[in-house]
């Protein structure tokens, strides 16, 4: 049975220029291997030289080709069997309908008895060309982006995976489009610094040539240093009393680079040993951003509610934070038309119309009065 997909010479071209011209014109000029691979989050576009009779991998999509006349043909076989047969002595798994011998030999049972099966039955799609061309297929694959800290300095690593074997691989990042998948354990990776780029509002990685991509191919990209700062962050939750909670720990980091989002593994000084502690989701950093790694036992904090008055659309709040522990304090206030912030200790070091925090640094036990009003909503 065959089946034929006309696809329209100036619905490819068209199609060619929109997906992957802007992406490809940084690499034109390098030496490539046969295929360039461009990668995304999910999924790959694979940019292929092929002739006529190309069999296409079975969840390969064909989107475009260069050739003036192209179209994918479906051809069915049917299974082949050896009849009569008979079952040798020996070890068999079941496996769906059929019976596997330990060197692969496979049985099942028809309607004229048991038979052995030679070859069973396929659907394939074939690419037919009217000449040699470059094809472009969507294909499986992804990335995974993750980082380590380690101090001030912040590695960045590549998890590349692709159903073929080596491409010229090229990344497509934007923000928002990084998986939070958590990994037990972090890979030995390659060293490669990637070319980057922008195209369509797009951060592209330019990685080269790269070898082992059906493997899960790790590689470290580059090494930054940033400007860490550690603290405990309280987001008071003013409209109500509450008993003791423990502070969020969370490093605050600035760099001169667009970081796109990747699983953070934090290391720490352990009696001397760099050892990692913690693993955290660290967000899109545009030059600067903070991340949360967990519950901090540095810091616990009550609030106690004295006032809440409305007056003239306004709610006008007091009330005391009580603090016990030690280091760096970060208390966080978020309301909307924030105004008369007044804090018995620590400083203001921003206000914004709807945010404003204050700093202070706890060593032992601390109480802090806190007034301001806000617009109702």
């Amino acid at each position: 049975m065959t089946q034929k997909f006309m696809v329209s010479r100036k619905v490819s071209r068209v199609l060619l220029t929109l997906l992957v011209v802007p992406i490809m014109l940084v690499v034109f000029s390098s030496i490539l291997f046969a295929d360039v691979l461009v990668l995304f989050n999910y999924y790959g576009w694979l940019v292929k030289n092929v002739a006529d009779g190309f069999v296409i991998p079975e969840s390969w999509q064909v989107l475009q080709a260069s050739a003036s006349k192209w179209y994918v043909e479906s051809t069915a076989t049917q299974t082949k069997y050896e009849l009569p047969t008979t079952l040798p002595l020996g070890t068999y798994k079941i496996l769906e309908n059929y019976l596997v011998s330990e060197t692969g030999d496979m049985f099942t049972n028809t309607a004229f008895g048991l038979a052995k099966v030679l070859e069973k039955g396929k659907t394939e799609n074939v690419l037919r060309l009217s000449e040699e061309a470059d094809v472009l297929f969507r294909i499986p694959g992804s990335y995974r982006i993750y980082y380590s800290l380690k101090e001030d300095t912040l590695e960045q690593f590549f998890e590349l995976k692709a159903p073929i074997e080596k491409a010229y691989v090229i990344l497509s990042t934007a923000p928002d489009e990084t998986r939070a998948t958590t990994f037990n354990k972090m890979t030995l990776a390659q060293s490669v610094e990637a070319l980057e780029t922008s195209s369509a509002g797009r951060k592209i990685f330019v990685l080269g040539n790269m070898e082992g991509l059906d493997k899960g191919l790790n590689i470290k990209n580059k090494t930054v240093k940033v400007v860490r700062k550690d603290i405990n962050r309280i987001s008071l939750t003013y409209n109500y009393s509450y008993n003791w909670q423990a502070a969020d720990y969370v490093v605050e980091l600035k760099t001169d680079e667009e970081l796109p989002a990747g699983e953070l593994y934090v290391y720490g000084n352990i009696l001397g040993y760099t050892v990692p502690i913690g693993l955290t989701q660290m967000p899109d950093l545009n030059k600067e951003g903070s991340v949360f790694i967990s519950k901090s036992w540095q810091v616990f904090h009550s609030w106690t509610l004295t006032k809440s008055t409305k007056i003239g659309g306004r709610v006008y709040i007091t009330g005391e934070l009580n603090l016990k522990g030690h280091g760096l304090t970060k208390v966080v206030i978020q309301a909307k038309g924030i105004s008369n912030l007044s804090i018995s200790a620590g400083t203001i070091v921003k206000q914004l119309a709807d945010y404003a925090e204050v700093e202070l640094n706890v060593s032992g036990v601390a109480k802090i009065s806190i007034s301001f009003s806000y617009l109702i909503d």
